[in-house]
């Protein structure tokens, strides 16, 4: 099957229509990519599947797993006066539902490349008069520099 094959919307429901049918009892199935995760969000899958399916996110990495509302959420901080988000450079082109923080950044909201929450932290203090919100999304490898910040 080739990749233009999967992305046809009649194939995919195809394939929605057949879950359903198999699905005569819960059934959790696991992405684990984020890519999954996105084109599942992206292509309404969710919303096609039995109530008995329960999709899961798996192993992917968090920023591919983001979910909307976070980076919509992020973007708004980011675009209010005397906030500076700060976050992993690979955040940036995380998608929200309607752009993403390097867009909004383009824009004018104060969105800033750390490479350690220690980073976030010298930001905040070399600029006191700002609120500096660090984004602590990332691979599992930062979480415990994150949380111990």
């Amino acid at each position: 099957m080739t990749q233009a094959a999967l992305r046809d919307p009649t194939l995919a429901q195809r394939l929605a229509d057949e879950i359903l049918h198999l699905a005569d009892r819960p059934v959790r199935l696991m992405e684990f990519c984020g890519g999954h995760t996105h084109a599942i969000l992206r292509f309404g899958i969710r919303e096609r599947l039995a109530p008995n399916v329960r999709l899961l996110s798996g192993p992917g990495c968090p920023v591919c797993v983001t979910a909307t509302p976070d980076i919509d959420a992020s973007i708004a901080l980011a675009r209010l006066p005397g906030v500076t988000v700060a976050t992993f450079g690979d955040m940036l082109r995380v998608p929200g539902s309607r752009g993403t923080l390097i867009q909004a950044r383009a824009e004018g909201a104060d969105v800033r490349i750390v490479y350690s929450a220690l980073d976030a932290l010298d930001l905040a203090r070399r600029e006191p008069q700002r609120h500096v919100v660090m984004l602590g999304i990332g691979f599992e490898t930062t979480a415990p520099t994150v949380a111990a910040t």
